[in-house]
């Protein structure tokens, strides 16, 4: 991500201290996109509170406001990047085929550009867990385990309905397994800089199909 163009740079000329008038909410999004940026650009190591608080255009005092230090502030960015690629399903989607609802559960957010800075994300996450095994912990329960956790939800329901043969024990497992058919080998990508992602209408493609053999094995057989 080219350096200071992102949603925490608007406008260029707002005063030092400005955000404090904000409503918290805003505030808030305005630190983490901030952090976001800073972290793709520079990883955990070269990101200080000092350097948030000027890209946000804020003091440093109302930045430990919101944040106590600066490894809480940098895994609630990551949470948030996590938070945006899946969503759970509206109340009116729930009347959906059960093919229709577990395709919306695993479709990443649209506008979300899931193959930049998510990807650097989770290269920086991965090379410093050591050093910050609580943003990785995070990344992980609020990335893969948040989808899984949805799918666990939709998939319990299926079961106490009868769309699916799933005992109550094997749910999370099979959410689990139908995530990696989904998502895929990924290693490549986070080795490869140059390696190219597959286009959205591949990767929808892959969706559909692993979502039919899915059903496949866990539909109700007849007779």
């Amino acid at each position: 991500m080219p350096k200071n163009t992102g949603p925490c740079n608007k406008p260029a000329s707002r005063k030092r201290g400005r955000p404090v008038q904000m409503e918290a909410s805003e505030r808030e999004a305005l630190v983490l996109d901030c952090a976001i940026e800073l972290l793709s650009e520079r990883g955990p190591d070269d990101v200080t509170m000092a350097d948030i608080a000027e890209r946000a255009g804020m003091s440093k005092r109302t930045l430990y406001e919101l944040y106590r230090s600066r490894e809480e502030l940098l895994g609630a960015g990551l949470r948030k990047i996590s938070n945006a690629l899946f969503r759970p399903l509206h109340p009116s989607e729930r009347n959906a085929s059960l093919e229709d609802r577990l395709r919306i559960l695993l479709t990443f957010d649209p506008k979300l550009e899931v193959g930049s800075v998510p990807l650097e994300m989770l290269r920086i996450v991965i090379a410093s867990a050591r050093s910050y095994p609580e943003m990785a912990r995070n990344l992980s329960d609020k990335g893969p385990g948040q989808v899984i956790d949805l799918l666990c939800a939709e998939l319990a329901r299926s079961a106490e309905t009868g769309e699916v043969n799933l005992r109550r024990d094997e749910i999370r497992t099979t959410a689990e397994l139908l995530v990696d058919m989904v998502v895929g080998d990924i290693i490549p990508c986070l080795l490869d800089p140059e390696r190219v992602l597959s286009l959205p209408e591949e990767r929808a493609a892959r969706r559909d199909r692993a979502i039919q053999i899915f059903l496949n094995g866990v539909r109700p057989r007849e007779g």
